[in-house]
């Protein structure tokens, strides 16, 4: 995962050297918007993966198949459906309401067709990809998205050698690698689970279970990912590209650090939800809380340094080619990935629940107003940069929102949540940038200034974070790991 990060932050460099602030700033709101209307999928993707561990377990073979075929029939029909949308509906909005310069428009319209057939070409390969996960093949997902990335790259460093134009060229190798990903999944899956096959006959009782399963999770996934792409598309429409191309690289700001705390997250998952069917609701809502904890404090101890010296950052992994107002974009946007880092334990603990219709409807209603409201500030003049406070209040207003839905549905301590979460959370927030702040404007930009801060944040916050934190059963936890770490070093020969 880290190889995969690393490469993803030097394609972005590579790839807004080679094609430009407006041509990379197209690409990113073009791209963003075919991904729009792949929601369903993303959806239906971890549904999938819910029946395919549940019939692995109660009915081996047959189950595995009846799973198979009937999500390939599922997302062959959804496939077709999107291709029909975004041939239609998604052409006549690129054509009316995108914002892009007249002389890269053909090279943009071939960039819309082949991020759709990259789109469909994902759509397909779910279940294969499902089945592999469900039957904990990680060696080989492993390997494909390293393949993966490493063919993105070859791609980068090549279109600018390539007697074609470079914004067409990457768009059509990018559909070539998805369909290199489908080759590699079908492939393993037919050599590994010869009775897995695509069969006419499906199971109609589990193919309504699995769209009904998936229906409240839906509306919440849509709602998401238009938070996401709907103010790129605001930002384009009002801007042009070259915001969205500053947009992009706070994005891939955000997303490499949230990277760290959603490995814990995927961590903690399985147990909450043990937890929760064990009706062992005390262990749950102890799971939920530390989640929390871990996962705000290790994103704001690499949050701390990166806002600081997010200037240096940005001029040592891009160079001269910074879009213009990025440092503020990507301060913007990690400040609301720390407010969506607690929002996420508390989903997980609704969802092991199964009560998710209230939560879903109260998550989604908050998160489909944050568009409207984006319009009329930036209708009314404002700036590109009221886009991204106002994400901000409308994440803090959810997180607000999420907890009293989850609360009526698990009934654990919103008190207690308050004072074992929330208060230590924000003292450490306020407390952890005194000492670094003071280094920032005592000394001048450079490496060493980065690395000094950098240190100085990880000495202050460990600390602090065992003592003030951690509970007295945390602590316990910790000591133990670290004595039986320090025993185990000991006793090696």
């Amino acid at each position: 995962m880290f190889f995969v990060l690393v490469v993803n932050l030097y394609i972005s460099r590579e790839l807004l050297g080679v094609l430009g602030v407006s041509d990379y700033g197209t690409y990113v709101v073009v791209a963003g918007f075919v991904t729009l209307f792949g929601f369903f999928n993303a959806t239906l993707s971890s549904t999938m993966q819910r029946y395919y561990n549940y019939a692995g377990t109660t009915n081996s073979k047959n189950g595995l198949q009846e799973v198979f075929s009937t999500g390939c029939v599922i997302h062959i029909v959804v496939a077709s459906v999107t291709l029909l949308l975004l041939e239609t509906f998604g052409l006549w909005y690129f054509y009316h309401f995108l914002v892009i310069p007249a002389c890269r428009f053909n090279a943009a319209l071939l960039v819309f067709h082949a991020s759709v057939i990259s789109l469909i070409l994902l759509m397909l390969e779910m279940p294969f990809i499902g089945l592999i996960l469900s039957q904990e093949r990680m060696g080989f997902y492993s390997f494909v998205s390293i393949v993966d990335i490493v063919l993105k790259l070859v791609i980068t460093l090549s279109i600018s050698h390539l007697p074609f134009d470079p914004l067409e060229s990457y768009g059509l190798l990018l559909m070539c690698v998805s369909f290199v990903d489908l080759c590699f999944y079908s492939i393993y899956c037919k050599v590994n689970w010869r009775y897995i096959h695509l069969s006419k006959k499906i199971n109609r009782k589990l193919c309504r279970s699995l769209l009904s399963f998936t229906g409240w999770n839906l509306i919440g996934t849509f709602a998401f990912m238009l938070k996401g792409q709907g103010i790129s598309l605001l930002l384009n429409n009002f801007f042009g590209p070259i915001v969205n191309a500053a947009r992009g690289i706070a994005m891939q700001v955000s997303n490499a650090i949230q990277n760290f705390s959603s490995n814990i997250s995927v961590a903690f998952s399985p147990q909450i939800v043990n937890s929760v069917a064990a009706e062992d609701f005390k262990r749950a809502e102890n799971l939920m809380f530390t989640e929390s904890k871990i996962c705000y404090s290790l994103l704001l101890i690499i949050a701390t340094p990166l806002c600081l010296e997010m200037d240096y950052v940005l001029k040592l992994w891009l160079g001269k080619n910074t879009p213009f107002q990025s440092n503020i974009f990507s301060i913007l946007m990690i400040a609301d990935a720390l407010i969506c880092t607690l929002n996420t334990p508390i989903t997980q603990l609704t969802m092991a629940t199964g009560k998710v219709e209230k939560y879903q409807m109260g998550s989604t209603f908050i998160n489909l107003l944050l568009i409207p409201t984006c319009l009329l500030l930036l209708c009314l003049h404002f700036s590109a940069i009221s886009s991204f406070v106002i994400t901000i209040v409308f994440s803090i207003i959810n997180q607000i929102v999420c907890c009293a839905f989850s609360h009526k549905v698990f009934q654990f301590s919103l008190f207690r949540y308050f004072k074992t979460v929330i208060f230590p959370c924000f003292t450490l927030t306020i407390v952890l940038p005194i000492i670094p702040t003071i280094i920032y404007f005592s000394f001048e930009s450079s490496f060493w200034r980065l690395m000094i801060i950098s240190l100085v944040v990880l000495l202050c916050a460990f600390p602090y974070f065992f003592i003030f934190i951690l509970n007295k059963q945390e602590k316990e936890i910790v000591k133990h790991l670290i004595h039986n770490k320090i025993k185990s070093y000991h006793t090696e020969p």
